[in-house]
């Protein structure tokens, strides 16, 4: 999905790293799926007025940090949500868009962080995707995330999560 979405929205089929860079941030914006509503690849806010759902979700950080009700954007579907992420990536975050064409991920939350992109703490966030990255470069070689290899991540993700919950019962 992300491949096909680069593509279109680019012009030219992106490399593994690229790949495995946006899937990372799929990872961490969506908690590795389980908070995709809508099919939201990464947790794009709509505009006023615009199509989406309201969610509660987390901003800013430190003792600013706060929960806050928040219109997200919604898709009919997966493909339309990954064009529409690599879309605003493309117009609103050209460098952060750069820096992914590239797999320089310091570069890649650097600029999403000068560009607004979140609310948390930068050191913080470019070590959640660096922690993500880790897991979808499966066995360090890269990936070619597929809507397999995009489930599998997730997959992954809710068996830890449900593991760790059944050594806390």
């Amino acid at each position: 999905m992300l491949n096909d979405a680069w593509a279109k929205v680019v012009g030219a089929r992106p490399d593994a790293r690229t790949l495995d860079l946006l899937t990372a941030h799929w990872a961490l914006e969506t908690d590795g799926g389980r908070a995709m509503p809508g099919y939201n690849f990464a947790g794009i806010k709509a505009l006023p007025g615009a199509a989406g759902a309201v969610y509660r979700t987390v901003e800013g950080h430190g003792a600013n940090q706060r929960t806050v009700a928040a219109r997200f954007r919604s898709y009919e579907s997966a493909e339309a949500g990954a064009q529409d992420y690599v879309r605003l990536l493309h117009a609103r975050y050209p460098a952060a868009l750069e820096a992914a064409r590239v797999g320089d991920l310091p570069a890649f939350a650097g600029e999403l962080a000068c560009g607004g992109y979140f609310t948390a703490d930068p050191r913080v966030y470019a070590a959640g995707l660096a922690s993500r990255m880790q897991t979808v470069t499966f066995g360090g070689s890269s990936s070619n995330p597929s809507g397999a290899a995009l489930a599998e991540v997730a997959l992954g993700s809710l068996l830890t999560r449900f593991r760790h919950s059944d050594d806390d019962a």
